[in-house]
């Protein structure tokens, strides 16, 4: 025992701070929903600091840590906090690069400060030891668990007992409720993060004596905390705690009894963090990672030249590169490595600009492909251009292991478990025979021998003929089915689930073409050394392509040539060196900073520069070439026959029928025990006031939430367990209280996708291409539903600048389109005036009688529910409380009386002697 003991106390006292800085995390992500991947930086912060009062003033301890701690804390945490507020509204992708940006400034002004070489930082806590069980203890040892267990026990009490922890526990439920008890949402976040910043804070000087002064070592040290988040299911702080002790103690003994037994194991304490991590993400269940709003932050829409006019500016860099050599000079190895990332920011944005997909593994995809390349290409003896397309498909199901915590994840935590798997993969395996070996020589890269394409100059001409294919192939993926679906899945990914595809399967093709283009990037850039180590594939960069492919302008391939060559070759041209470089990195992570404060916006073009290019690019004429030009209409073509589904149903058949729904959120009942119909041929309508349950029971039916209990039956089939998409393929449609547009497609491309996304299903192949006659009977369906429901002239412009109103009709175009036998209508006349709501009632009741679909209808307008629908269920407070029809509902003195009102009645439709069907 006494020769385990020390090695416990040990993993203890690192697993004490891991502790701290965990709680500090969770705290700040549960009071704000924004996850702080600039964690480690803010200690960083504290801890030079510390130093430079401590080690260069020399002045007194206790004012340096209160300074170091307390004061640092207060200042990052006020200045976290209004950072947080403007990232609540901006994609993922671009909170994960704001709060990475700030590690890239910390880095940058540290190593400006203070030199790039690490210091040293003095033993400041007191000297002295006591026996534990037979071993002696230092007070260096037993001060940092003392502090972090009476910190975490102090933050429980004041979650417990204080009045603002009780409103820290409320701004996370309903910080609108919170509001009106006259407490500030704002003030509570920022108390919580200054916190939070403080306990950070005091876990780097805790932290600090045991490693030399290095601010990414110090960065990286405290990111190890995010394990035990994790374990704490990223809310909960005691179990936060118990998992910092536990990943210390664990990483402790894996040194004891495992590290230097083989090459695999020696990266194994380090990375056991990293290990937690994942693995957590991976068993938690899905309910608790998933963020449940309906409507996410997406991708600001930008503008895009025409392709007539991004075809001409595309030939002129080509001719440019192609005649570079000439005047490159010294920098040509320069200009191939931006080649190379040209690749890797292509790869990396298809993940991110086009399915709004967070990785942060792609350096480590890069690696694994060059590591691929050389086993082909020295140990095979095959070709080159065969061992890149080798390389590329040996690093494919990579990716798709990536993929399978991507299935399941999103948002933050899809970012977190690909971070996670980076680093496992540089600090577990780049050392060892599995890839680049123990030796710094690193692994032979030949290039190819034939046409003088070994040299410099000819190697770089091959790159860049491989960069036009990348390319021409990822421009060419966009015109494809994949690439709309790929647009789809950034923009609403619940739109086009609830359409037919499986987001599933996206996310697989998506992640295994980006891991297999980064693969191609990765031997691409080791070829260009003909020798590479793992040195060159640090898991940290994936981050930096993160912020600089979201700082770039412009779509692809622009944001990519952009961002390699300034990553690349801008430092080449800057005189100072390292300091230069430090300078850069201090301006991309400020960049990104003030981009996010700015909620993502870019720059823009002049108006009348991008009208010019529009013209002369011919946009205006046909702005879109995939369908002919749909004459323009006011109103919905009476004489349209409705877009087809799969044949007309009988009146009164089995549409949707619901048994029993109940819908739980922790210990609120949401939906209690509700049943009803809507049968085939009738508009029936289900009404209450806000907060009712309405739109909980309409999730509920399309797969979007799971019951807690009860049955949900889908022409007799029943689909409770299944997905939204299979739901979808089997005939369910629905709309949105808040609207699931394609924002920056046009109406037409919105329209569209509402049919091929069910023919996308859930299948590889279907996902990947289409049939011959696909294009045809998607011309026709989404012809007839905009002419159905009046937006034909609008099937040029963007759904993303319509009205409300026009948005409105749009999303209720796109479930036409598809061939739905039942649709969920989640209060489509909102936006509507009165003339609009008319025309839209009979193009419901028209496509009922022509379809025979069943439609079951959210609504606010009494007006319109009571004119079109045939049965109406009444909820409140989760509750069935009436059903019957519209004269039955009108008379009932339970509904007149808690939600129409008696005049609003009266003015709709004439009372009918009620019937017994009130429920208690």
């Amino acid at each position: 025992m006494t020769d385990v003991l020390p090695f416990i106390i040990a993993g203890l006292t690192v697993g004490s701070v891991y502790a701290l800085a965990g709680s500090g995390l969770v705290l700040t992500f549960k009071t704000s929903g924004i996850f702080n991947f600039g964690h480690g930086a803010l200690a960083t912060v504290g801890v030079y600091v510390f130093y430079f009062m401590y080690v260069e003033e020399q002045l007194p301890l206790a004012l340096c840590l209160s300074v170091s701690v307390l004061g640092v804390g207060v200042v990052l945490g006020l200045l976290m906090e209004r950072l947080a507020r403007s990232l609540a509204t901006v994609p993922v992708g671009l909170q994960v690069a704001a709060t990475v940006g700030l590690v890239l400034v910390v880095q940058a002004g540290a190593r400006l400060t203070f030199g790039s070489a690490p210091l040293f930082f003095p033993r400041y806590l007191p000297v002295g030891t006591v026996e534990v069980a037979g071993v002696l203890v230092t007070y260096e040892q037993l001060v940092p668990m003392a502090v972090a267990l009476l910190a975490t026990l102090a933050l429980a009490v004041f979650f417990r007992w204080s009045r603002l922890g009780v409103a820290m526990r409320g701004v996370v439920d309903d910080p609108t409720l919170l509001a009106m008890t006259g407490t500030s949402p704002i003030a509570v976040r920022r108390v919580a993060w200054i916190v939070g910043s403080i306990f950070v804070c005091l876990s780097g000087v805790l932290l600090a004596p045991t490693v030399n002064l290095d601010s990414m070592v110090l960065t990286l040290l405290v990111m190890q905390s995010f394990g035990a988040a994790a374990i704490g299911r990223f809310s909960n702080i005691p179990l936060t705690y118990a998992g910092g002790l536990g990943i210390g103690v664990v990483a402790a003994l894996i040194t004891r009894y495992v590290s230097g037994t083989s090459d695999y194991f020696a990266g194994l304490s380090q990375s056991f963090p990293f290990i937690v991590l994942l693995l957590a993400l991976m068993v938690t269940p899905r309910s608790k990672l998933v963020d449940r709003r309906m409507t996410l932050a997406r991708p600001l829409q930008v503008w895009r030249a025409p392709g007539r006019v991004q075809a001409v500016g595309a030939a002129a860099v080509l001719v440019v590169l192609a005649t570079g050599p000439l005047w490159f000079g010294a920098r040509l190895s320069s200009f191939t490595v931006a080649l190379s990332y040209v690749v890797l920011f292509l790869s990396l944005g298809m993940l991110v600009k086009s399915s709004n997909q967070v990785s942060l593994a792609h350096v480590g995809f890069a690696a694994t492909g060059c590591v691929a390349f050389s086993v082909v290409r020295v140990e095979w003896g095959l070709p080159w251009i065969v061992s890149l397309v080798l390389a590329a498909l040996i690093t494919i199901p990579i990716g798709a292991l990536i993929a399978l915590p991507a299935i399941r994840l999103s948002g933050i935590h899809l970012a977190l478990a690909t971070f996670a798997f980076g680093l496992i993969l540089e600090v577990m395996f780049y050392n060892s025979e599995l890839m680049f070996g123990p030796s710094t020589a690193g692994l032979p890269m030949p290039r190819p021998e034939a046409f003088g394409l070994d040299t410099d100059l000819g190697y770089y001409y091959l790159v860049l003929a491989v960069v036009a294919a990348c390319t021409l192939f990822l421009v060419l993926l966009q015109r494809t089915r994949l690439g709309r679906l790929l647009r789809g899945l950034g923009e609403s990914p619940v739109a086009l689930e609830t359409s037919g595809a499986s987001v599933r399967i996206t996310k697989l093709i998506v992640f295994c073409l980006s891991s297999g283009m980064a693969a191609v990037a990765g031997a691409l850039y080791g070829s260009t050394f003909t020798n590479v180590g793992g040195l060159s594939f640090q898991s940290f960069s994936s981050l930096i392509l993160l912020v600089l492919l979201l700082l770039m302008p412009g779509s692809a391939p622009w944001y990519a040539v952009i961002g390699a060559f300034a990553l690349v070759v801008l430092p080449t041209y800057l005189p100072g060196g390292e300091t230069a470089h430090h300078v850069l990195t201090l301006v991309f992570g400020l960049s990104i900073v003030a981009s996010a404060l700015q909620q993502g916006r870019h720059p823009r073009l002049p108006s009348w520069l991008t009208g010019f290019l529009d013209r002369l690019g011919g946009r205006s004429v046909q702005p879109w070439s995939e369908f002919d030009a749909i004459e323009a209409a006011t109103s919905p073509d009476e004489n349209a026959s409705p877009a087809r589904s799969r044949g007309v149903a009988e009146p009164g058949g089995i549409g949707l029928e619901v048994r029993g729904l109940k819908v739980r959120f922790g210990g609120h009942l949401a939906v209690d025990d509700v049943s009803l119909e809507a049968p085939t041929g009738r508009i029936t309508g289900l009404i209450g006031p806000n907060g009712a349950g309405k739109t909980t029971t309409f999730n509920a039916c399309s797969g979007l939430l799971r019951p807690t209990a009860g049955q949900i039956r889908l022409k007799g089939a029943d689909v409770s367990s299944r997905p939204p998409a299979a739901r979808a393929r089997l005939g369910l449609g629905r709309t949105f209280q808040r609207m699931q547009l394609f924002d920056s497609m046009t109406v037409a491309e919105n329209v569209s996708l509402g049919r091929e996304a069910e023919l996308a299903g859930g299948n590889f192949l279907s996902q990947l291409f289409s049939k011959p006659g696909d294009r045809a009977l998607l011309e026709e369906a989404t012809r007839d539903a905009m002419r159905l429901c009046g937006v034909n002239q609008l099937a040029h412009a963007k759904a993303g600048d319509l009205s409300t109103g026009q948005r409105r009709l749009v999303e209720l175009a796109r479930a036409l389109a598809g061939s739905f036998d039942v649709l969920l209508l989640d209060e489509p006349s909102s936006g509507l005036d009165r003339v609009e709501t008319e025309t839209f009632g009979r193009v419901l009741q028209r496509v009922v009688r022509e379809r025979g679909t069943a439609i079951l209808l959210v609504e606010h307008d009494m007006s319109l529910v009571m004119d079109i629908c045939e049965y109406i269920y009444v909820l409140d407070f989760g509750e069935l409380v009436f059903e019957g029809t519209p004269a039955e509902v009108s008379a009932s003195a339970v509904v007149r009386a808690a939600y129409l009102g008696a005049d609003e009645i009266e003015s709709t439709s004439p009372p009918a002697p009620a019937v017994e069907g009130a429920r208690s």
